[in-house]
Parts: structure tokens; C-alpha cells; sequence
């Protein structure tokens, strides 16, 4: 309650997609957290929190971010034509499992 009751007032989807994205990463279980110090074989990735998703249902947007990279991304069910997919597809949430980090140290030469 007290996490929706503090959560800022936002104009547009795109900020309140970001505002519910700050809130759910209280709630995030780290790698191994659950497993205790002593389980070092973390592969299974058991009780982690893998991914994050919001969903912008007014838009039909799904959003969501991975352990692995904290980029969003959106899946936008506007565009897909669900008359001509005859069969479930895939794909991974992550194609390199890292992060997207920009360097933006100034130029100080």
C-alpha cells in the first residue's frame, strides 16, 4: 500500500510505465538470494527475479525488462496480425545476457 499510495502522478503512458517499473524493482529477489551463501551453483536461477513486466493495456503494450539487461523493451500488440500467426513463436528476452552500459565520461584531453 505504501508503495501506490507514494508513487508519483504521471502525464503518459511512458511515465507511468516507468514509475510502476520503479516501484516493482523494490520487490526483485537477487541471484541466490533465496538459495542462502552456501548454494554456489546458481544456473537454474530458481527463486530469482528474471523479468519485470508492465502492461499498458489501453495501448495493448507489453513491456519489460531482464536480470540481464535492464534496458526496456516493448512487444506493441498493435502490430502484430494475429490472423496470419498460426503457430506460437519465441524468442529469448535477452540476446547477450549483459547490460547496456553507455560511457559517457567527458572528454577532458
Amino acid at each position: 500500500m505504501a508503495f501506490s499510495q507514494t508513487a508519483r502522478a504521471t502525464d503518459d503512458g511512458y511515465e507511468t510505465m516507468y514509475e510502476l517499473f520503479r516501484v516493482l524493482d523494490n520487490f526483485n529477489v537477487p541471484l541466490g538470494a533465496a538459495e542462502g551463501p552456501e548454494d554456489d551453483d546458481n544456473s537454474d536461477m530458481r527463486s530469482a527475479t528474471i523479468w519485470t513486466t508492465a502492461q499498458d493495456l489501453t495501448n495493448k503494450v507489453i513491456y519489460y525488462h531482464t536480470q540481464h539487461n535492464r534496458q526496456v523493451r516493448k512487444i506493441d500488440l498493435n502490430q502484430l496480425d494475429f490472423e496470419k500467426i498460426s503457430e506460437m513463436q519465441t524468442f529469448p528476452f535477452d540476446v547477450n545476457k549483459e547490460q547496456n552500459i553507455e560511457d559517457r565520461t567527458p572528454d577532458l584531453v
